[in-house]
């Protein structure tokens, strides 16, 4: 037989799942062993065929076939159909290189806020532009004053945190302009002046950064491959954007507010877990990850984080010992979430970038994550790490959201959300690339389940939105671009250092409220705790904010 001829089996009657288990553990292991020079055996159903090696179904009109008989197996009887892969097919798809998915997911920044800059500087990313047409058609205009798009000076470390639920959303992008500029987008200042503080400064969600701010993601866009069309999947706050990042829907439509926590929903760590696949958050700092905010993560959260530093390690550790566990030899899961030291949670060195904190912090974080994903090359070789927001915080974005819409807990959504960073970093991405490819969080999801499901599926929903949306498996080559990975060095930015989260006030966001509940409901459940040196910091915080 020849080399490039894989056997499938084409069923011509229903089986059920556990008759395809067995035959696929039994017989086909022994056709398999028949057929040596073939490519691997899988099945073919309804016309397609499951190629194991690219996980992905492949049409079987795209293949010459070869038929011959085999003796039924059991009551089933079925067919040999030997495949001749299209030459396409007979590459290893790109995603089959990827081993290890690393997923650091910031706050509160849009597109053009951080990486807009790279189009003034030559680069192909859809980003701002020095036109004076373009310029005037998205200044916006708020009592009577013009707001155009400007550069941030290295003095404007701290923005007041401009409104990014789900009602503040709408007017930024559906007011209009001044009279002859955009139909849309034109709210951001609006916006920004109706907030419940009033801002010192209206011009700040019009401003940009550039490369002397952000010095790790200048790296990372000249060496790796940014994404310049990801939007957030709602034009709604943190929680809702989240969950849609983390389920492929979410069970809010917007911040849940009071000292409520988020309603239980299944998450990608169940779909991981129903499949065997191990994985694990890394959590910034002292604290909690966000979705402690949901009741039904929080004892497992509570017990992993207690686990002895020395140990293997639960599915939920600080991030003060990945460098170490990335650096060893055991076993790292296949999916790995990191998670900042949040600006709205308890906090004493907020990395996320969530306004008032800068962006500083921020980029030092994901230079630590950089080199340390780097540090360990047989592990580097096979990972891809993705960086990106969960919103995009109510600052300016020049690009309309997608018109995808979503029924989202009884909330008609018309479009997605505004665009925001996102990075993608690998040996298997073009160095200096932009992918322009429409994205939102839920195709990290679907780059999940083209990796790790044996239908591709990651669940209907999921599905339905990316029919609207391009893959980001497509962002990948088939071979490394270079054999080591470039060093990061200089400075990257300085820990922004402040003080725990005030008491709860009238006007705080709802994660604010939400981790301030879970911080006072830990500390009455588990009162011991508090006497560990792990939860010294929480502790502190109980003690400074229990009775407010």
């Amino acid at each position: 037989m020849r080399s490039d001829v894989g056997a499938s089996l084409f069923y011509l009657t229903r089986l059920k799942r556990q008759e395809l288990n067995r035959l696929n553990g039994g017989a086909l292991r022994r056709l398999h062993g028949d057929t040596k020079s073939a490519a691997p055996v899988s099945l073919a159903v309804s016309g397609r065929y499951l190629c194991r090696r690219c996980r992905r179904m492949v049409p079987l009109a795209e293949t010459r076939r070869q038929y011959a008989s085999l003796p039924s197996i059991g009551n089933v009887q079925i067919a040999v159909e030997y495949v001749t892969y299209p030459t396409k097919e007979r590459e290893m798809p790109a995603i089959d290189n990827i081993d290890m998915f690393v997923v650091l997911m910031l706050e509160n920044r849009s597109f053009d806020h951080m990486l807009g800059y790279l189009s003034l500087t030559g680069g192909n990313a859809n980003g701002l532009s020095s036109d004076p047409a373009w310029l005037n058609n998205f200044t916006n205009v708020y009592a009577g004053q013009s707001y155009p798009v400007h550069r941030l000076g290295p003095d404007v470390t701290s923005i007041p945190d401009p409104p990014h639920d789900r009602a503040p959303i709408a007017t930024q992008i559906n007011t209009p302009c001044a009279p002859g500029g955009c139909p849309e987008l034109g709210g951001f200042v609006q916006s920004y002046a109706t907030r419940a503080i009033p801002a010192p400064n209206l011009a700040d969600v019009m401003g940009y950064y550039d490369a002397a701010a952000l010095p790790t993601f200048d790296f990372l866009a000249r060496h790796y491959t940014v994404c310049d069309n990801w939007f957030a999947p709602l034009p709604s706050g943190t929680q809702a954007n989240r969950l849609m990042a983390m389920a492929g829907d979410s069970a809010v439509s917007d911040n849940v507010q009071g000292l409520s926590f988020i309603p239980d929903q299944p998450l990608v760590y169940d779909w991981l877990r129903e499949r065997g696949i191990p994985w694990c958050v890394y959590q910034s700092g002292s604290f909690f990850p966000f979705f402690s905010l949901m009741k039904k993560w929080l004892p497992e959260i509570i017990t992993s984080l207690t686990l002895p530093h020395d140990d293997v390690g639960g599915s939920f550790r600080r991030y003060a010992r990945f460098a170490a566990d990335w650096q060893s030899n055991a076993i790292m899961p296949k999916v790995i979430f990191i998670e900042p030291e949040y600006t709205d949670g308890p906090h004493f060195n907020a990395n996320d970038d969530h306004c008032p904190t800068g962006i500083a912090g921020g980029q030092a974080f994901v230079a630590d994550v950089y080199r340390t994903l780097t540090s360990n090359p047989d592990r580097w070789k096979n990972t891809l790490l993705i960086v990106t927001y969960d919103e995009h915080g109510g600052f300016f974005d020049h690009v309309s959201p997608l018109p995808i819409a979503a029924n989202v807990a009884g909330f008609p959504f018309e479009t997605t959300g505004l665009r925001v960073p996102a990075v993608l970093v690998s040996p298997y991405v073009t160095a200096g690339g932009v992918f322009s490819g429409k994205l939102d969080h839920t195709a990290i999801l679907q780059l999940l389940a083209e990796k790790l499901d044996s239908n591709g599926t990651y669940s209907p929903a999921v599905s339905a939105r990316n029919s609207h949306l391009d893959r980001l498996s497509s962002a990948l080559n088939v071979a490394p671009v270079a054999e080591a990975p470039p060093a990061l060095s200089g400075n990257t930015g300085a820990t922004f250092n402040a003080p725990f989260n005030v008491p709860l006030k009238t006007g705080q966001s709802g994660s604010n409220q939400g981790f301030h509940a879970v911080a006072l409901q830990v500390a009455r459940d588990h009162p011991h705790l508090l006497m560990s040196p792990q939860w010294a910091d929480l502790a502190q915080y109980v003690t400074t904010y229990g009775k407010h």
